[in-house]
């Protein structure tokens, strides 16, 4: 099944900057797509899209599928990559059966997704009931979109999402989740040494703070807190500055401070040893770890130590990785990720992404971090909030998915949940009766600059989904 037009309109919704919370281009572009050709169509404030298109000869009378993704992307770059988000489109690269981007994120995720639906809208061809393509907005920084999505204009019970990122595997469930934002007070002072560094810990591998959390990967905020809380003890430090991470939920492969010391040459020293230890740690997950220490200029301010002190307390003891597993289904059941680090006018954040299938253990975390955040002089706010999409026991969408997957693929597909958040819960929060699955092409190092997608496994997907509404 050819997935030529799947690719064409990828490559254009990739020539509009689409980064979470800068989608009004792209949603624009959807609308005037459905106008071109004579589709129903809708726009919200939040800037979701909804498009009809009536079914086809002899299916007009079927019921209603949805079609759902989202429009906005992760929006990672390597350090040494000149790229503007808000600007600049992302080059689709071709290399043999995978597309990738030039030193950024591909926005496969989920553009995928919505290069699927625009293709099933656009064909005259295609064999299909009614179809209601469900694009939503700012999806990576909480799922606001669909939070905002007015359900009384959907008029299908049966949902397809297609943000999964593994061929073959049918998820049929997620974690709920919540971002929280721990704001520090910073106090400042005059520095007492002249010897200014920048330590920065480079060159982890990253990845999906849902999807990866399991792969025990390093964290490049979590690493940093142990530098700094080593270097405060053995050496006469000051901090001036620090930053970490791009996006909450991504695990954050870099992350840096800006210090002062009475003795630049002692202090490379200790990072040097402290380097070789955090790489025999991690040489399985994160092998080409780099934490480096260079010249800077001077800096008028710098932390109080009660300042720093605080907000090392804070990086160290805020929960991160794997808090719980589910022993049922062998997966991670609760999970933190410190995303971001940031530097504000008056204080400092650390920003996480809270996932858990279990409500209870999800505000149990919040309660931690709120607890410490607390103890450490410091304010929380939290946002983004969402639910877990349940697993049904009966679900008739399912039973046609795994039937028809046999007869395509001659073999079994795996039914699983997933530890990442999926905007199913959300959707099901507003139809209870909507009865979902979601899949995907083979995707690979989704929220970094390394991501890509098999161009096999997109033409197989998207027969897959063509054959499958044929059947609906």
């Amino acid at each position: 099944m050819n997935c030529d037009k799947v690719l064409y309109f990828f490559e254009k919704i990739n020539q509009i900057p689409r980064g979470s919370g800068n989608e009004k281009a792209v949603s624009d572009y959807l609308v005037n797509f459905a106008k071109e050709r004579d589709l129903w169509v809708h726009q919200d404030n939040a800037n979701n899209v909804i498009i009809k298109k009536q079914g086809s000869k002899g299916y007009e009378d079927h019921f209603p599928v949805v079609i759902q993704g989202h429009m906005d992307m992760v929006c990672e770059k390597n350090t040494d990559v000149v790229h503007d988000f808000e600007k600049d489109p992302i080059k689709v690269i071709y290399d043999g059966d995978f597309i990738h981007a030039d030193g950024t994120t591909l926005g496969a995720d989920d553009g995928i997704a919505v290069a699927m639906a625009m293709a099933l809208l656009d064909d005259e061809n295609a064999v299909h009931p009614p179809l209601e393509a469900v694009f939503t907005t700012d999806e990576e920084v909480g799922m606001l979109g669909a939070a905002n999505l007015d359900a009384t204009l959907i008029e299908g019970r049966r949902l397809i999402n297609i943000d999964s990122e593994e061929e073959g595997i049918f998820t049929v469930g997620c974690a709920g989740g919540v971002k929280t934002e721990s704001k520090i007070p910073v106090e400042l002072m005059e520095p007492l040494y002249e010897n200014f560094s920048r330590i920065a810990v480079t060159n982890l591998e990253g990845g999906h703070s849902g999807i990866d959390i399991g792969r025990e990967r390093a964290n490049a905020n979590k690493l940093l807190a142990r530098v700094l809380d080593r270097i405060t003890e053995t050496e006469n430090v000051q901090i001036c500055s620090l930053n970490g991470g791009a996006k909450d939920n991504a695990i954050p492969r870099y992350s840096e401070a800006v210090v002062c010391c009475e003795d630049g040459d002692s202090l490379k020293a200790t990072i040097s040893l402290i380097r070789e230890e955090i790489r025999a740690e991690y040489e399985l997950t994160d092998s080409n770890i780099e934490i480096t220490c260079e010249n800077v200029e001077r800096s008028d301010k710098v932390f109080t130590k009660n300042t720093a002190d605080k907000i090392i307390t804070a990086l160290l003891l805020i929960p991160n990785g794997i808090q719980s597993m589910n022993l049922e289904l062998n997966m991670p059941e609760s999970s933190n990720n410190i995303g971001v680090v940031k530097m504000n006018e008056n204080s400092v954040s650390l920003i996480c992404a809270l996932r858990s299938s279990v409500i209870t253990k999800k505000l149990y975390m919040k309660s931690q971090i709120e607890r410490l955040t607390k103890m450490c002089g410091g304010t929380l706010e939290s946002h983004g909030d969402y639910p877990a999409w349940e697993y049904k026991t009966q679900s008739p969408l399912r039973d046609l998915f795994v039937d028809y997957y046999k007869e395509y693929y001659k073999g079994e597909p795996k039914v699983e949940t997933v530890h990442a958040g999926l905007e199913c819960g959300l959707i099901a929060e507003k139809i209870p009766d909507m009865d979902m699955i979601s899949l995907g092409p083979d995707l690979f190092d989704i929220h970094t600059p390394k991501e890509r997608a098999s161009i096999s496994s997109i033409e197989r997907v998207w027969g897959f989904l063509k054959g499958i509404l044929e059947r609906m």
